[in-house]
């Protein structure tokens, strides 16, 4: 089968990403083969292109990522949507020909920009019926997370939550599900996003290029700050007395919620804590849960572009130069 390939490490896309043949993967007991109809691109794929010195190499961090992940060899992608292909004899959940979305099973996770993908069965679920193939790749990583992260954070109605970063993948799930719920939320972004923020739910909007949200004058019971960016103590003079802060992202934010998370909460009624996708994904029914908030309408994925698998070069770099408002899906019509 074919598939693009991250061929050896690099930031030049062009140099690195390659469509190869490999074999055809054969799922064990508990994996599902799915037929991939499409694969978002997830921080994952992008972040060794983006997190470069001024002189162009690839920095320390990501070189450590691509070390634990052994990614070069290897496709990338992990957010999928497809067709079930074959089962192992211990699968329950899927069967074969059911229309699926899910995270590939790789190296946190790789694999999906593929003819063929496998998935975990607690990882694969039939997709949302009211959502195509391609927006139903954009849901699995990025939803899973927002979700863990807004039921650590404990959101219910009436409570009031601030979202930093709510415009990003994450971000954008992040205020669907705390909106469905009951949270009142204000979503912190730039000014590009402002209205995108509006529209999937947001009640109150903090333009960070034009205001300094750390002198908001309201409290909040609930504090989601995705992917880092600000020291704790920012958030804390932010919060309610029993109120929750929840770091939310890839490794470094699971790293700092949990190293410094409980720290932090010596001698406070305040909660501070991370949520991250690997964590999220131990959490119950959550692909089952973001499809029933998908096919009931309050969740609904954003996508920025959709390209070719022959143009994935093209995606990446797109993301790289752009910062992308919303998913980029790519379409596999190899």
């Amino acid at each position: 089968m074919k598939a693009v390939i991250y061929t050896k490490q690099g930031t030049n896309q062009e140099a690195v990403l390659k469509i190869q043949d490999i074999a055809k993967p054969v799922p064990e007991d508990h994996q599902v083969l799915v037929k991939v109809k499409a694969c978002s691109l997830n921080v994952n794929d992008y972040t060794r292109f983006t997190t470069t010195k001024s002189n162009g190499k690839m920095s320390f961090f990501a070189k450590m990522i691509d070390k634990v992940q052994q990614a070069p060899g290897k496709p990338i992608g992990g957010e999928i949507a497809g067709v079930v292909e074959s089962i192992g004899k211990q699968v329950k959940n899927v069967k074969i020909g059911d229309e699926v979305f899910g995270v590939t099973l790789g190296s946190f996770p790789n694999g999906g920009l593929a003819e063929f993908a496998i998935c975990s069965d607690d990882l694969v679920y039939q997709k949302p019926e009211s959502l195509t193939f391609e927006a139903s790749s954009a849901l699995p990583i990025s939803a899973i997370t927002a979700l863990g992260a807004v039921r650590k954070g404990k959101v219910e109605p009436g409570k009031k939550v601030l979202i930093y970063g709510s415009s990003g993948g994450v971000g954008q799930y992040a205020i669907q599900i705390s909106k469905a719920s009951g949270g009142i939320i204000t979503g912190v972004c730039s000014t590009r996003n402002v209205e995108i923020a509006q529209k999937l739910g947001c009640s109150q909007t903090i333009d960070y290029k034009k205001a300094d949200f750390t002198k908001c004058n309201d409290k909040f019971d609930v504090i989601l700050g995705i992917n880092g960016y600000n020291p704790l103590h920012v958030y804390r003079k932010l919060l309610k007395p029993n109120g929750i802060y929840v770091s939310v992202g890839g490794i470094k934010q699971g790293i700092m919620g949990g190293m410094f998370g409980g720290i932090s909460s010596i001698g406070s009624s305040k909660k501070f804590t991370g949520a991250s996708f690997a964590e999220s994904v131990k959490q119950e029914n959550a692909l089952s849960t973001i499809k029933q908030l998908s096919d009931t309408g309050q969740v609904k994925p954003y996508i920025d572009k959709i390209y070719s698998v022959n143009d994935t070069v093209a995606a990446i770099q797109y993301i790289v130069k752009y910062h992308t408002h919303g998913k980029v899906v790519i379409k596999m019509d190899i």
